[in-house]
């Protein structure tokens, strides 16, 4: 039988360690609670789990299942939440990674393409242009030679199609890490966070009324989900309130934009309708109106405030 330790940390996430051998059934339990097989890391683990709660309900009930099937299993859980700097910091670091790795197979397979191509013409450089291929049985060799020509020029364009996706890729990779930086996709973040905050508060009090069977263990995961959760919102705060400093976030809202105001809102100027508290409403030409985060407006043109648009 195995001894197996299923841990948590924030850097690494949720794993699985252990001398457990291919048909011995522990690969069959772990996949019940959720674990996947990590090739790279060669061990099991829960996806998409460092820097977020520990799913210790999962953890708990696979090391209990582990346990009657014969095993040794013990189960560690670090309680700590990374601050947000060093969490941006490391998924940089690793997103850099990717990019650098795209960077390698692209030159691979740019290589591997032209590689392709001069095989495909070293196949027929000794025909003459134009010779017409004789049929039946006389002409086999000189067919089959031309399909093998063809088919791997295929494969060369195929390659280097794909080699030329590679920066693409690595482009996207750089504008979606950086729109997730933006002052309002960050506002944003934090409204969501506080929600799901309220929602796991609710949840915690009904836990507290209700106890149920097993409810340690899910009182432990929604302790650390709200530590997580804190922790977020706390850092995303923080960068929001320099933004709001530096004047790149929070300059528009109900006490400086008024109906019938315009408004600069995703590269247009529309017309404010109504202004509230967390939105602004702008008309359309048609009988309804847009409704946007004030995150959204980059600029304004009104009487009664001075104020430069953006450009």
């Amino acid at each position: 039988m195995a001894t197996i330790k299923i841990s948590h940390t924030p850097a690494e996430g949720t794993l699985v360690d252990g001398d457990t051998e291919k048909g011995d059934g522990t690969g069959d339990i772990l996949k019940r609670y959720g674990f996947t097989w990590f090739r790279s890391l060669r061990q099991y683990g829960h996806r998409n789990s460092r820097d977020r709660a520990p799913r210790v309900v999962a953890m708990e009930a696979a090391a209990e299942e582990l346990r009657a099937a014969g095993h040794t299993v013990t189960v560690e859980i670090a309680e700590e939440v990374r601050p947000n700097d060093v969490v941006r910091a490391d998924q940089h670091e690793r997103l850099e990674d990717r990019r650098e790795a795209l960077t390698t197979k692209g030159q691979k397979l740019t290589q591997e393409a032209e590689a392709l191509r001069r095989r495909s013409d070293a196949m027929v450089e000794h025909l003459p242009l134009g010779q017409p291929v004789m049929p039946g049985r006389r002409g086999r060799a000189h067919r089959n030679l031309l399909e093998r020509s063809v088919d791997t020029a295929i494969r060369s364009a195929l390659t280097a199609q794909e080699a030329e996706r590679m920066p693409s890729w690595i482009e996207g990779s750089r504008r979606a890490e950086a729109y997730k930086e933006r002052p309002d996709v960050t506002a944003r973040r934090v409204d969501r966070l506080e929600t799901d905050l309220r929602a796991l508060d609710r949840r915690m009090a009904g836990l507290s009324l209700y106890p149920q069977t097993g409810s340690d263990a899910l009182r432990r995961q929604y302790e650390g989900e709200r530590a997580v959760l804190v922790e977020r919102i706390a850092g995303d705060g923080a960068v929001l309130d320099a933004a709001r400093e530096a004047g790149t976030f929070g300059r528009y809202s109900k006490e400086n934009v008024h109906r019938d105001d315009r408004v600069k809102i995703r590269g247009q100027w529309r017309t404010v309708a109504r202004a509230n508290g967390k939105t602004v409403s702008v008309t359309t030409g048609y009988s309804w109106t847009d409704r946007y985060g004030w995150e959204e407006v980059k600029g304004l043109s009104c009487d009664h405030v001075a104020d430069t648009p953006d450009s």
